[in-house]
């Protein structure tokens, strides 16, 4: 009896493996890589390139010829004239003479013709009035003496050494030169006065000056004073 059903069961089992086998699918197999069409490309390594190193010097000459293929064309910038505190005596004189003869400045109303030379000024007589967009404005008998001989009398404002080929007239005597950078600096009672090539001593008593007054903004090479008013004076009086 035992025999029997130990058999009927290993039947049973065989039966059911058999009906399971025919219900499987068959998987079908990956391709071998040697079958393969789609074999991606095999990169070869390269070697490293060296990148190269400018010197300061070529990095400047490639930054002058790109400036200079930018700038292709358009006007040539204007080289600024440095000022130089080492020129001879009479030489900032001489510059600044040469620049005043070039430019003539036009008066607001018609030019006055003077019959007397030279022509007596006073500071009072310089200008007539603000204006806050162009500063102040020049009268029309400062501007009309314009290349013409002067005389007006005034003060030496204390210069930067004893012996000098240029000073400062004041109005009154001041106890510092009046140094100007730019032309709003300009004080309205003061001009500059070019000595020639004679160096003056410098006195507190008022002084007469008598020369070519010039009008016009002016930058002095020796110092870099801005002025509006100069005299290149030929006389000066100490008076008493």
């Amino acid at each position: 009896m035992r025999n029997r059903m130990l058999l009927l069961f290993t039947a049973l089992a065989i039966s059911a493996c058999s009906s399971t086998a025919t219900s499987i699918t068959a998987i079908t197999a990956l391709p071998s890589p040697a079958a393969s069409t789609d074999t991606p490309p095999v990169i070869e390594p390269t070697a490293a390139q060296p990148s190269a190193t400018l010197s300061m010097g070529q990095q400047l000459q490639m930054f002058a010829q790109l400036t200079a293929t930018a700038n292709a064309g358009a006007p040539p910038a204007a080289t600024p004239t440095p000022w130089d505190n080492n020129l001879e005596a009479g030489r900032a004189r001489d510059i600044a003479f040469a620049g005043d003869v070039a430019f003539q400045p036009t008066p607001r109303g018609e030019r006055i013709a003077f019959d007397e030379s030279p022509v007596a000024i006073t500071f009072d007589e310089f200008y007539d009035g603000f204006n806050m967009r162009t500063g102040l404005l020049l009268s029309d008998k400062l501007v009309s003496l314009d290349g013409q001989r002067v005389v007006m009398e005034g003060y030496m404002a204390p210069p930067l050494k004893p012996e000098l080929d240029f000073f400062v007239l004041t109005r009154i005597r001041l106890s510092f030169c009046p140094f100007c950078t730019t032309g709003s600096d300009w004080p309205d009672d003061i001009a500059l006065i070019y000595m020639n090539n004679d160096t003056t001593t410098v006195t507190l008593n008022p002084v007469r000056v008598t020369g070519q007054m010039e009008i016009g903004m002016s930058v002095d090479q020796e110092t870099g004073m801005v002025s509006l008013v100069r005299i290149y004076v030929d006389q000066l009086e100490i008076l008493g």
